[in-house]
């Protein structure tokens, strides 16, 4: 409805009315948990449900726009053969209003060596690169309205210094082969949040099969506990009179971390497609028999 007032390909202003709707239903969903309305859980889910709506309307005016300038890419159609997938608080559908968004980018191998058909051509490589520069562009220009997200990128294989888009070949086998134990704890919270679908599907696939891969709990345990604690030392806001119910001894990451330990740990005898809500995960641990219900 926003967006119907503006003119299609007007990109400025289609971006002012994507950041008001996205104003709007941040307010609505904070005024319904400040009254009682909604719980916590459904508003961090509610926030992430905008911003997978934002990011999926933005991504189909960078691939628009880039078409205008470089033509199109045989495979690509409304955002077919690109997937945006989301990491962390976004990816577990537990976005806090304060949140960054963390975004990695993959595409279908068979795009690699394809070339767009407009007057200046650009391989499948660097059209998929220039579209995910693109949408990062808009998700975080200064708007009449102010930007929309700030965005963290490094997940991506090899973090700052990888490319920002991955084939899912390469990132299949950054994963099963590079991969540092944490790459997989983050990995356990991560989803395709906008573009092909069935290249999602193909994500969830591979996901599923590395994080259930075997693996001993001994070393598990070990790295995870090392890791946690270097979080906590970096991060943990608490003091003599206040406690950090994020980062804090027992607080949201504390849980987050055994709940993924419990998973990396007990690998193949899960069998099923884990959540990427931590209490989501909880419950399915607990069904699976991993973790004690009580």
């Amino acid at each position: 409805q926003e967006l119907a007032a503006v003119d299609a390909g007007d990109t400025e202003h289609e971006l002012e009315r994507v950041r008001q709707f996205q104003q709007s239903a941040r307010l609505e969903l904070a005024l319904a948990f400040l009254d009682g309305r909604s719980d916590a859980a459904r508003t961090v889910a509610g926030l992430a449900d905008v911003a997978d709506l934002v990011i999926e309307r933005l991504l189909a005016f960078a691939l628009r726009d880039l078409a205008l300038q470089h033509g199109k890419l045989a495979g690509l159609a409304s955002g077919s053969g690109i997937a945006v997938i989301g990491y962390g608080s976004l990816g577990g559908r537990e976005l806090s209003f304060s949140s960054d968004l963390d975004l990695v980018f993959i595409y279908d191998d068979a795009l690699q060596n394809e070339e767009s058909d407009g007057a200046r051509p650009l391989d499948g490589q660097r059209y998929l690169a220039r579209a995910a520069q693109r949408l990062l562009h808009m998700l975080t220009v200064q708007t009449a309205f102010g930007p929309m997200y700030d965005i963290d990128a490094r997940l991506r294989p090899n973090g700052s210094k990888g490319l920002l888009v991955t084939p899912l070949s390469a990132y299949g086998s950054y994963q099963c082969n590079e991969a540092w134990l944490w790459e997989h704890q983050a990995l356990v919270r991560a989803r395709l949040v906008a573009g092909d679908a069935t290249l999602g599907a193909q994500f969830d696939e591979l996901r599923r099969a590395v994080l259930l891969r075997p693996r001993d709990p001994k070393l598990v345990a070990e790295e995870v506990t090392q890791m946690r604690e270097r979080w906590r030392e970096a991060l943990d806001r608490s003091d003599s009179t206040h406690f950090d119910i994020k980062q804090g001894h027992g607080g949201l990451v504390d849980i987050e971390f055994i709940a993924q330990q419990v998973l990396l740990s007990a690998g193949p005898a899960l069998g099923d497609r884990p959540p990427t809500e931590t209490a989501a995960l909880l419950a399915w641990l607990a069904t699976h028999g991993a973790l004690d219900e009580r």
